[in-house]
C-alpha cells in the first residue's frame, strides 16, 4: 500500500513509502526510515465557537524515534504531589510508588523493548558525546530500530550494534567521523574492530549504500580545531 501523505523519504529521497499495516506507519522501503503515523489528527470534540476551539486543542509531544515507545506512553511522575502541588499522604505515596514500579516493567516487558530501551539511550549518549545533530541521532535510531525489525540484534552485543548505527548515521549524512572517534566517545570503550564489524554487518544485512564524505568537510572541520582563517580555507577548496 503506497502512502498519498508521503510521497519522499526526507533520508535517502526514495520515493517507495508504504504503510505498515500493523502499526500504521509511514516506512520507507529502502532506508527503512519511519516518516511518521498515519493517524486522525482532527479533534474529538465538536466547537461552536473559534475561542472554543482555541480551549480545547489538542496538544502533545511530538513523536520521537529515540524512545522505544515513540514518547506516545503516559509517564507516572516521581514527585509524589498531586495536581494540585501538595504532598501525597503516605499511604497514597507507596501506592504511587508501586504503580510507577510496575509501568516500569510493562513499558519494556519483553527482551527486545528492553533491547531497544537501552540501544537507544547508548546512541542517544553517543551522539551527544561526539556533538552530533539531532536528526543524525535519530537516523542512528531509526537504523537500529530497523535492525530490529529485521531480527539481526538477537545474540548480538547491544553497545557494538548502536556505537554502529552512529557511525551508519555520520556516513550516510557525509559527516567526517572515523571510526577511532566513535572508539573513543563509546563507555564502556569498544575496539575499533568491535565497531566495524557491526558496521558492515549491518550495512550487507540492511542493504545500505554508504558514500565516502566529501573532502570539502575534512577541510571545513581541521579549519575549524586549526583556527585557520576564511580565506584560506576557501583556496583550499578551490585547489579541489
Amino acid at each position: 500500500m503506497e502512502s498519498d501523505e508521503y510521497k519522499k523519504c526526507p533520508e535517502c529521497g526514495s520515493e517507495n513509502i508504504i504503510v505498515d499495516p500493523k502499526t500504521s506507519e509511514y516506512v520507507c522501503i529502502d532506508c527503512g526510515a519511519v516518516l511518521g503515523s498515519k493517524l486522525e489528527l482532527g479533534p474529538e470534540w465538536r466547537v461552536f465557537s473559534q475561542s472554543e476551539a482555541d480551549k480545547r486543542v489538542r496538544t502533545g509531544a511530538p513523536l520521537t524515534p529515540l524512545i522505544h515507545d515513540r514518547g506516545v506512553s503516559t509517564i507516572i511522575s516521581w514527585r509524589d504531589t498531586d495536581a494540585h502541588g501538595k504532598k501525597l499522604e503516605p499511604k497514597t505515596k507507596l501506592s504511587a510508588h508501586r504503580l510507577r514500579i510496575w509501568q516500569q516493567r510493562l513499558r519494556v516487558s519483553s527482551a527486545e523493548d528492553r533491547n531497544l530501551s537501552r540501544a537507544l539511550q547508548l546512541i542517544e549518549q553517543l551522539s551527544s558525546s561526539l556533538n552530533l545533530p539531532k536528526h543524525v541521532c535519530e537516523l542512528a535510531a531509526t537504523i537500529y530500530r530497523k535492525a530490529v525489525r529485521m531480527n539481526l540484534v538477537k545474540g548480538r552485543d547491544v553497545e557494538s550494534m548502536a556505537a554502529a548505527s552512529v557511525y551508519i548515521a555520520t556516513r550516510m549524512k557525509g559527516m567526517p567521523i572515523r571510526l577511532i572517534e566513535i572508539s573513543k566517545k563509546t563507555r564502556p570503550r569498544l575496539k575499533r574492530g568491535e565497531i566495524g564489524k557491526a558496521y558492515r554487518f549491518l550495512v550487507y544485512r540492511l542493504n545500505l549504500t554508504i558514500g565516502s564524505p566529501q573532502i570539502k568537510s575534512y577541510i571545513k572541520r581541521f579549519a575549524s580545531s586549526l583556527n585557520i582563517p576564511p580565506e584560506t580555507v576557501k583556496k583550499a577548496e578551490e585547489i579541489l
